[in-house]
């Protein structure tokens, strides 16, 4: 559940953000032993007014500190390890980034190569604010760390954060209990239908994450039901006015790569032939189906069986 809720904080990142910033997840990181790092982003030549991209409300502003920077998204509070490797892999791309700015430019610019870090924990790692020097943030809200300057590294703790539309979508990323009271504030956004659209579909696949989450009441369990439901519902009566069809192919593709990054979220190998049935499939009916079932498959091919 911990991998496939990683998949979904890397995905609502890269929706939210593709607006603003080219974005790769996963994105290797040369070292002796091959390192990734989870949202890799470089901010656009040329940026959406903050009114059409509303709903990234805080997450605009991290993003503007500096033209790179690193996602971290943590479902557990990291402890001081886990930080002592986030930084080795931020340290090691830094220097990669480095050499490539010298063989650009000379010396120039080489400091523009320093990427800022991003850590996102659901709870505050106190150990690792005392080791680091991590200090309150006061020109941010409250929940934002700021480490040692030359480290360019933040730390988000989500359970800090003010509860507001500027907060929305970094509380997306925490927990089931925080995510689900996020979900609840969907329409307070005031986005406008074809902002909504783009996010049905990600916004509807929640059910595949969290069905019968531990961390869930059974309260909050009917309300994810409800949700679910209203989403697809909405979807349906999109795609019925027609103004989902010229989207319709990127959203197959979209379905198809998300069953195969759930498989090989949960370590289950992929053949070839497996793999181009999912990428084939224009059915989305049946992608659905196969997602269903990829949360759960044991082997690829239970996914596509007929």
């Amino acid at each position: 559940m911990l991998k496939l809720r990683d998949l979904l904080c890397k995905h609502v990142l890269q929706n939210a953000l593709e607006p603003i910033a080219t974005v790769e997840l996963e994105k290797p990181v040369p070292a002796l032993d091959e390192q990734r790092i989870d949202v890799y982003c470089e901010l656009r030549a040329e940026l959406p007014p903050p009114e059409t991209v509303s709903y990234l409300g805080l997450l605009r502003r991290m993003a503007e500190v500096e033209r790179r920077f690193l996602i971290e998204p943590f479902s557990a509070t990291p402890s001081v390890e886990q930080l002592d490797d986030l930084l080795r892999k931020k340290f090691n791309l830094q220097h990669a980034l480095k050499k490539a700015a010298k063989g650009e430019k000379g010396e120039k610019g080489v400091e523009s190569a320093k990427p800022v870090l991003w850590i996102v924990s659901p709870g505050c790692p106190d150990d690792a604010l005392r080791g680091y020097s991590g200090t309150p943030a006061t020109d941010w809200p409250t929940g934002f760390y700021r480490l040692a300057p030359e480290q360019r590294t933040w730390i988000v703790v989500l359970s800090e954060l003010p509860k507001t539309a500027q907060t929305w979508l970094l509380r997306m990323l925490g927990p089931a209990p925080m995510l689900l009271e996020a979900l609840r504030e969907f329409d307070a956004l005031g986005l406008s239908p074809a902002q909504k659209e783009s996010w049905f579909d990600l916004l509807s696949d929640v059910r595949y994450l969290l069905p019968k989450d531990p961390e869930l009441a059974s309260e909050e369990n009917t309300v994810m039901t409800e949700l679910r439901q209203r989403w697809e519902r909405e979807k349906a009566e999109l795609r019925a006015e027609g103004r989902t069809e010229g989207r319709a192919e990127g959203r197959t593709e979209g379905r198809a790569l998300a069953i195969l990054s759930v498989l090989t979220a949960r370590g289950c190998a992929v053949s070839e032939g497996v793999r181009q049935s999912v990428l084939s499939c224009q059915d989305p009916t049946t992608l659905d189906r196969w997602l269903a079932r990829a949360i759960t498959a044991t082997t690829d091919t239970e996914v596509v069986a007929a």
